[in-house]
């Protein structure tokens, strides 16, 4: 506590009560550090299991435009004592801070309707959203291809079990949706409200990815997600739903694209939903994510990429 508190006071020039009393209501700088701890100890992790690990530079020199197409992302990493220059660049990620308030959760009557859809209805959720999905995706290429005769538009490749942003199985919690209302009503309607989901009190607890960057793919569209090629894996910090420092991982490859545009990802992707009927146990990760690196890299076997010396982050 005395090195945090010279710390403190070096960096800053204040007590720890002032720091904290200022942190409390910074959540901008609680995000940037959350950030930071979830990638170092991603680093952590990796090296513990095998792993050569190195940071990718998160401005180089002349901007983030200096970013190489093939490092948009946090780290290089492979087996240690590797003789081939096969690098993944992984990109590390926190989950959505107010997922379930942009979900409409914090209305009962929405509650009901989403866990109705994940639960008794889900196999005919999977259908409508597929079906959903891949006529927009044909709208947008026959509108593509209209204007570019000479270029191919990407194919869909949606998983039809887990298609869209994701679908997670809550299949069995529930007998009926009369079930799932009693349920709800019997809290008290403050355990909806954003403050109950802010502080995990409430009852339903969403984890999503939240990838807001802007891109242009090679087609010349523009979309709000990051590339399906900016990275190989996409790690995802899930401390803040679960209260732990625990990470799944999927090949970018692997993920939905966006429906209109296949070399996009999406923002939100929903990994599950995590319920106190079942004291906010999370259920078994449907594909493409995994809780083993190892095993999600030997599985869905990621193409390698060259290191970029220029890339590298000396810290």
């Amino acid at each position: 506590m005395e090195k945090l508190s010279e710390y403190i006071k070096k960096k800053f020039g204040v007590s720890d009560e002032k720091f904290l009393e200022v942190f409390k209501i910074s959540p901008g700088a609680e995000g940037y550090l959350l950030g930071s701890l979830g990638e170092q100890l991603f680093k952590e992790h990796a090296e513990s299991i095998g792993y050569e690990v190195l940071r990718i530079k998160e401005k180089p020199e002349g901007g983030y435009n200096a970013k190489s197409d093939d490092a948009r992302g946090d780290f290089y990493i492979r087996k240690k004592n590797s003789l081939q220059d096969e690098w993944l660049v992984v990109e590390c990620k926190g989950v959505k801070s107010n997922s379930e308030k942009r979900a409409n959760l914090t209305n009962i009557k929405s509650c009901l309707t989403i866990l109705k859809k994940h639960s008794i209805d889900r196999q005919k959720h999977l259908e409508s959203i597929w079906k959903s999905g891949f006529s927009t995706y044909e709208k947008a290429k026959e509108s593509w291809t209209e204007q570019n005769k000479e270029q191919q538009f990407p194919d869909f490749s949606w998983l039809k079990e887990n298609p869209g942003a994701g679908i997670p199985n809550l299949e069995g919690i529930w007998k009926n949706s009369e079930e799932i209302e009693n349920w709800l009503n019997g809290f008290d309607e403050s355990y909806f409200s954003e403050n109950a989901f802010w502080d995990l009190t409430a009852p339903i607890r969403l984890i999503q990815t939240h990838m807001p960057s802007s891109r242009i793919d090679k087609l010349g569209i523009k979309s709000t997600g990051p590339l399906v090629s900016e990275f190989n894996i996409l790690c995802l910090d899930l401390f803040l739903r679960t209260g732990k420092h625990e990470f799944v991982f999927v090949n970018s490859q692997q993920l939905n694209h966006q429906a209109a545009s296949p070399n996009h990802l999406q923002q939100n992707y929903t990994i599950d939903i995590l319920i106190e009927k079942e004291s906010f146990q999370r259920h078994e990760l449907l594909k493409p994510w995994y809780d083993d690196l190892d095993k999600c890299i030997a599985e869905t076997k990621p193409e390698p990429r060259k290191l970029d010396i220029s890339q590298l982050d000396s810290r």
